[in-house]
């Protein structure tokens, strides 16, 4: 004999072998057909039981599922696992119309590891789960071949992470809320490399940029230079200092030969000298080339000119230094 184990409702109908004739209503539920052919097991704790809305073939203990079992829902979508006190918890397998998820539950939630895959954005991330959200460690691929790799807080990247996106470019650093946000090094290719601060997805803050043989040091925002830099041009054997805005070089420049410097292009350099060339810059092009003795004289009385050669000699030459090996 089966044991069926009623819930307080008037709309359950429960199907068993001893009930056939409550099994022909099942036409009269919307339960998809194809569920109906689980038959009972004959195991004292297992049931086949239904509700207006939903069918659960599995353990019932003290008036709520408990233990492994298969719960059915009238819009397709079902669970199958185990249960505890009528919730999912523990290993189990969910799938509706929006996404799949395999893996651990605790309280009728997603929680401890496990895979998802959102059947709608066509991604599948597969790592921690805290309250039925992204939190903790995670890989994530995405539908256009992009894969993270790294934490999550609230379903959102967050914390120190690796973006390869499809085109080979990676960023390895700081996340939040789900955006470049923080200190990272971002690789485009072998010839173009970006190691320093972000916001919003933007290079914004202090940072050093390598690209077509030059190393530019100094100030960014929304992906453009902004502020005091010194670009080194390494093929050239020359480093020119100055303020940039909107990536280019106005006013006061300063050009300093590289043979000052003890060492060369792949070694530490030392400020040593003063060998240095002011010009006058506008629109990235020098204006004057020549100027004259007086006229220098004031140059470097002028507040500028001092603040670019301090942030010079006590930040920008020690950050080149320490970027010799970026790759």
């Amino acid at each position: 004999m089966h044991n069926i184990y009623t819930i307080p409702s008037q709309n359950n109908i429960f199907y068993s072998e001893d009930n056939p004739k409550a099994n022909t209503s099942r036409q009269s539920r919307n339960i998809p057909k194809q569920f109906f052919s689980i038959k009972s097991e004959t195991n004292s704790h297992r049931s086949t039981y239904t509700t207006s809305d939903s069918i659960y073939i599995g353990n019932y203990i003290n008036n709520k599922r408990n233990g492994q079992g298969k719960l059915i829902l009238s819009d397709k979508s079902y669970y199958e696992g185990n249960f505890k006190d009528g919730l999912y918890d523990g290993n189990g397998y969910f799938k509706n119309k929006n996404y799949i998820y395999k893996g651990e539950f605790s309280k009728g939630k997603k929680h401890g590891k496990g895979k998802l895959e959102n059947l709608i954005k066509n991604t599948v991330y597969e790592g921690e789960f805290k309250n039925d959200k992204k939190n903790g460690y995670g890989i994530e691929k995405y539908n256009d071949g992009s894969i993270y790799k790294g934490n999550f807080k609230n379903e959102k990247k967050e914390g120190m992470g690796v973006l390869t996106l499809k085109n080979n470019s990676v960023y390895e650093g700081q996340f939040k809320q789900d955006k470049i946000c923080g200190k990272g090094i971002f690789k485009w290719n072998e010839k173009k490399i970006y190691n320093g601060e972000w916001d919003n997805n933007e290079i914004s803050g202090f940072g050093v940029l390598i690209e077509n043989n030059i190393k530019h040091i100094g100030y960014f925002s929304h992906d453009k230079k902004e502020g005091y830099g010194a670009s080194f041009y390494t093929d050239k054997n020359f480093v020119l200092i100055g303020k940039w805005v909107n990536d280019i070089i106005e006013g006061i420049a300063i050009i300093i030969s590289l043979n000052i410097f003890n060492g060369n292009n792949n070694s530490n350099l030392d400020y040593s000298n003063k060998n240095e060339k002011i010009v006058m810059m506008k629109e990235s092009n020098i204006i004057n080339p020549k100027l004259k003795e007086e006229e220098i004289i004031e140059i470097k009385k002028n507040k500028e000119y001092n603040e670019m050669m301090q942030l010079y000699k006590e930040k920008f030459i020690s950050e080149y230094n320490r970027s010799i090996n970026i790759s």
